[in-house]
């Protein structure tokens, strides 16, 4: 984006897209190995309520929220569920700058035990 698209909002300068900010998030707490983690399901409830301006620091409160159990298809089938996180993105400040409810896609640590 250029300077000149700014002209009559309410930034001070240049922004980070709110989903490169969630994007840079992920990298906070995703762990790339091999782990329960089947699949990235999907986002709910994505909000991006204050500015990231180049240069900021961001962090991430991590929580998860909900655990829903997933019928298995057919007898080969993993046992799994979704998990629902709270993602809260925080600036040095320590104010939100961004929130999402992420989901994943589980592996159940014993096949035949409850998430």
């Amino acid at each position: 984006m250029d300077e000149t698209s700014l002209e009559g909002t309410t930034f001070e300068g240049r922004v980070a897209h709110g989903y490169f900010v969630l994007s840079k998030a992920a990298g906070l707490f995703v762990d790339a190995k091999k782990g329960p983690v089947l699949l990235n399901y999907g986002l709910d409830e994505c909000r991006f309520t204050k500015p990231v301006y180049p240069g900021a620091t961001i962090g991430v409160r991590f929580t998860c929220k909900e655990k829903i159990n997933q019928e298995k298809k057919s007898e080969d089938d993993v046992a799994k569920g979704i998990v629902k996180f709270l993602v809260d993105v925080y600036d040095e400040t320590g104010e939100t700058v961004a929130l999402a409810t992420i989901l994943t896609m589980v592996k159940k640590r014993n096949q035949e035990d409850e998430l």
